[in-house]
């Protein structure tokens, strides 16, 4: 069904499809099902298995000419150059340097503590081995090899900054190093700011298997809490692959996300640290309090042979904003040295969709992007939904003190919901709320609106609620 009737038929696709390294369980099965390539396959007894299975009239040999064929149409289409192409290096370095200014998220500024201006900023103490060996990209087969990697401590000299450092725990260990945390808190408590870098060592996170826990390692945290204590201007700096529980969360004056940012990420974050440029990356995800308040905590992992998702559609910020927890970051969340204000909501509609247009006015005095982002509650559908859904956001730079107004389109598949019984989205005459805000939980603007899609009319039977029917002029 999925590969064949939807991926195939409905969305029109004419590639080879190609399976996970180790995902295949049945390379026949595989194959009568829509699979074209198993990756990496299991040699010769994958060939065997095929070839059995063809003289038996287990898989039919048009199928597998099916996949072959499949197979030489990506072959043909991307023949290898002759000889390698030149590109430019540095170019490759300043775009990636690009996506990570664009992409940084400042979390938390108690009191304005960032950016930190080089004149002013005084004597500043900068922790953490990832600030020597950062953790940039992903592992496994997300790995690549960066022509220039420029670290943290690599950058510092071109940031304006003058800083001292030190290691302060040693990423391939969990338990404190007491000589290294000493001397890192000794320099805190005489220094004018803290700067320490944080996250996940790559032997914690991977696409291979399930983490077990969202704390950072224990000497991580403890130094953080330490440090916290010893000055109150102190700057946690994250590079990490997911969410991090944040028991310090109260005691550090900011929190700069990095996640992995790239081969340029030690220029992106002092870009954002000293305010060359202005955070404006936004959460994608939820960050919640605690581990056991994610919406699988209390069955995940309990059947060693299958995993059951038992939450449907109320997963991340659906699950947290409908049962209103309270939560460490909310999605969509994203500060800035700026201020933005939102007003003029206009709405014009018709049994398509609509037209949703605003303002938004930087209110501060320096340049800044913001990212306002549409969400659509649903009072029409007599199933269960979230309390709002993101259908839409954009991105927009604006000068101090001036307005841009932000066109946001919305067609009937915004307004629908996968009707299962009838195997088909389904968009319902009815209230809707649309709203507009900085993250799902700051809601600037929201306006209530009604819509006309034009549905043909439910069929009358013996379930029909006779409300129903007398609201209905022809059937009154």
């Amino acid at each position: 069904r999925l590969l064949r009737r939807i991926l195939r038929d409905e969305w029109g696709f004419h590639g080879a499809v190609m399976s996970d390294w180790g995902a295949v369980a049945n390379t026949v099965q595989a194959l009568k099902a829509g699979l074209d390539l198993e990756m990496p396959g299991k040699g010769q007894a994958s060939v065997n298995d095929i070839i059995r299975a063809v003289h038996t009239g287990e898989l039919d040999e048009g199928t597998l000419n099916k996949a072959v064929r499949h197979l030489l149409h990506v072959v043909d289409d991307w023949l290898p150059a002759d000889h390698a192409q030149p590109y430019d290096h540095a170019a490759h370095h300043q775009f990636a340097r690009k996506l990570a200014d664009d992409g940084i998220i400042l979390l938390k500024n108690h009191e304005d503590e960032l950016p930190l201006d080089p004149q002013t900023t005084g004597k500043v103490v900068v922790i953490g081995e990832l600030a020597e060996n950062p953790r940039f990209q992903g592992s496994g087969s997300s790995h690549v090899n960066p022509t220039k990697l420029v670290s943290p401590l690599d950058a510092l000299a071109g940031s304006g900054l003058k800083a001292d450092y030190y290691p302060g725990y040693r990423l391939d260990q969990s338990e404190t190093n007491g000589d290294l945390a000493e001397a890192a808190l000794t320099a805190a408590k005489t220094a004018d700011h803290v700067i320490i870098f944080a996250g996940y060592p790559k032997a914690a996170e991977s696409e291979g298997f399930d983490k077990v826990s969202l704390m950072l390692p224990e000497n991580q945290s403890d130094l953080i809490g330490s440090l916290a204590k010893a000055n109150v201007h102190t700057t946690v700096v994250l590079q990490n692959g997911s969410a991090v529980e944040m028991p310090w969360i109260h005691s550090v004056a900011a929190v700069v996300e990095t996640y992995l940012a790239g081969e340029a990420v030690g220029e992106a974050t002092w870009d954002i640290i000293t305010g060359t440029v202005n955070p404006s990356g936004h959460l994608t995800e939820t960050f919640p309090r605690r581990l056991t308040d994610t919406p699988m905590a209390p069955t995940f992992g309990q059947d060693p042979h299958h995993e059951y998702y038992t939450e449907g559609i109320f997963m991340g910020y659906r699950y947290y904003d409908t049962h209103e927890m309270h939560v460490l970051f909310p999605f969509g969340h994203g500060l800035s040295y700026t201020t933005f204000e939102y007003t003029n909501l206009k709405l014009t509609q018709n049994e398509r969709g609509a037209t949703v247009t605003f303002d938004v006015t930087n209110t501060g005095a320096r340049s800044g992007q913001a990212v306002p982002q549409l969400y659509i509650a649903n009072h029409a559908s007599h199933v269960p939904m979230p309390t709002k859904e993101l259908r839409a956001f954009t991105k927009v730079a604006i000068a101090p003190g001036e307005t841009e107004t932000v066109t946001l389109a919305l067609d009937r598949r915004d307004f629908s919901w996968w009707c299962e019984p009838k195997a088909r989205w389904q968009a319902d005459s009815g209230d809707y709320e649309v709203m507009i805000g900085e993250s799902s939980r700051d809601i600037r603007l929201q306006v209530k609106l009604t819509m006309d899609f034009k549905n043909s009319p439910a069929p009358i039977t013996t379930e029909t609620y006779m409300a129903a029917i007398v609201k209905n002029p022809q059937l009154r």
